[in-house]
């Protein structure tokens, strides 16, 4: 159970705050739940996540877990899933984002980083699905390390540009 004012990954959403823990203001709900209030969020939004269903929810890495990810993005060769069936291209990205792990969303950053640069030599953009998902797998990452290093989601996103950059020049 986490305790109030724990910092959390919460599902595909980003990072969030426990606010509080018990009865939610909605008639009808049994149990304990947890107040989460967004990070980095202008809209004031608050979730009602059930105690007892925490699988979607994990506590944030530490900053020096984050400072290694940072130093082993460079290196991290990502495997580009080949499809021309949005379904199974969305089913791939889910699947990298369901575990949950950090690796797993540096890999999908650098993986449609690189997708994007062979369809740049064909003369072609990302697709809906490529972009959605890039901005996801860059939201929940450089949320969770701009915290945990104590710097903005932006300066973040902007190394992890830097490097997939470096790598396309290389």
């Amino acid at each position: 159970m986490y305790e109030v004012g724990t910092l959390v990954l919460y599902d595909k959403r980003g990072v969030y705050r426990v606010e509080s823990v018990g009865a939610p203001p909605v008639r009808g709900t049994t149990g304990d739940y947890y107040k989460l209030c967004a990070v980095f969020s202008n809209s004031n939004e608050i979730i009602y996540a059930p105690v007892d269903t925490i699988s979607s929810m994990r506590p944030l890495i530490s900053g020096g877990e984050a400072a290694h990810y940072l130093e082993l993005f460079s290196q991290l060769e990502p495997h580009v899933f080949r499809s021309g069936k949005t379904m199974e291209l969305t089913a791939h990205y889910q699947s990298m984002l369901a575990s949950h792990k950090v690796e797993d969303c540096l890999l999908l950053i650098k993986e449609i980083h690189a997708r994007q640069r062979e369809l740049a030599r064909q003369k072609k953009r990302l697709g809906q699905v490529d972009t959605q998902y890039l901005k996801l797998a860059e939201k929940l990452v450089c949320e969770e390390f701009a915290v945990v290093l104590d710097t903005a989601p932006e300066l973040i996103r902007e190394r992890l540009h830097a490097v997939t950059e470096r790598k396309a020049t290389a």
